[in-house]
């Protein structure tokens, strides 16, 4: 009886030490499973950070080499500027004006610790507050762009879709108020802004400046911005700054405030071409102009 009792205890003895080397495999094989799961995910975690990353900069250098209004800029402004405080680092710049070469850039008010705090401040809407952005503009030419991109000064652009960015407006959604009243030049402006954008249409470019010239023509001071910006751009034709300037000119002088600045901007790269006799045609016409710190007196 003691020898049949003895030998079961052995076997069960055996039997247990099976059973726990078993469950211990057991428990080693999860463990390793929960690792190598971890390390996937970790690498794919990684690639697709680094891919998104690869992306960002690609369209950002698009976006630099083709800009358009609305486009953001992401600065790092510690790049910028030696008087800042030692939270502002980063700050946010939007496009407002292209004319030419020279990209015009407005820059918000508020300055951010971190990153991600820029992506947040448009995903909350603040680019919409009325005085997030500063008024002065920045006129600053292409290859200056570049320069600040290739430091990292600009680390990143986006550009909005439809108007949004991160879920939301960057500007604030215009009421489309409809109206019968007839405005010569109107219709055939946009027109020829729509054509502009038919890039399928082999001769897209020349039926837009027949559009825009029949606006301008017409009287109406964006017709003649849009027209004067493909004699500047050189769109369809050979580049004419006279031409550029003289149509910016009939714009600014009905008080168009787009045809003031894009006028200024290329009478700075003319020779010949006096600010202050502009400012004084202006006058004269009786057109309302603010302008800062000039070293000239209107009479």
């Amino acid at each position: 009886m003691d020898k049949v009792n003895l030998q079961k205890g052995i076997e069960r003895q055996v039997k247990n030490k099976w059973l726990a080397s078993w469950i211990t495999g057991i428990d080693l094989s999860v463990a390793n499973t929960i690792k190598v799961i971890a390390f996937i995910s970790l690498c794919l975690f990684i690639y697709n950070k680094s891919t998104q990353s690869q992306q960002e900069n690609d369209e950002s250098s698009l976006y630099l080499s083709s800009p358009k209004i609305n486009d953001i800029y992401f600065l790092d402004f510690r790049l910028l500027s030696d008087s800042l405080r030692p939270k502002q680092k980063y700050r946010i710049a939007k496009v407002v004006d292209i004319t030419g070469d020279i990209v015009t850039l407005l820059y918000g008010n508020m300055f951010y610790l971190r990153q991600q705090s820029l992506k947040d401040s448009i995903r909350y809407g603040q680019l919409r507050f009325k005085d997030y952005f500063e008024t002065k503009r920045y006129d600053l030419p292409l290859v200056q762009l570049e320069s600040m991109y290739d430091s990292k000064a600009i680390y990143m652009i986006k550009r909005p879709d439809q108007n949004m960015l991160y879920g939301n407006y960057i500007n604030e959604p215009e009421s489309e108020l409809s109206t019968k009243v007839y405005i010569p030049g109107k219709r055939e402006n946009l027109e020829g802004l729509s054509l502009l954008k038919s890039n399928y249409l082999e001769n897209n470019l020349q039926q837009a400046f027949q559009r825009f010239s029949q606006s301008a023509q017409f009287g109406f001071a964006e017709g003649q911005v849009n027209l004067a910006q493909m004699y500047l751009n050189a769109q369809y034709l050979d580049k004419d700054l006279e031409q550029a300037m003289f149509w910016f000119k009939q714009a600014a002088l009905q008080s168009s405030k787009a045809g003031v600045l894009k006028y200024v901007i290329v009478c700075r790269q003319v020779s010949y071409c006096q600010e202050g006799d502009f400012y004084q045609e202006l006058s004269d016409a009786g057109v309302n102009i603010k302008v800062r710190a000039l070293d000239f007196k209107l009479n």
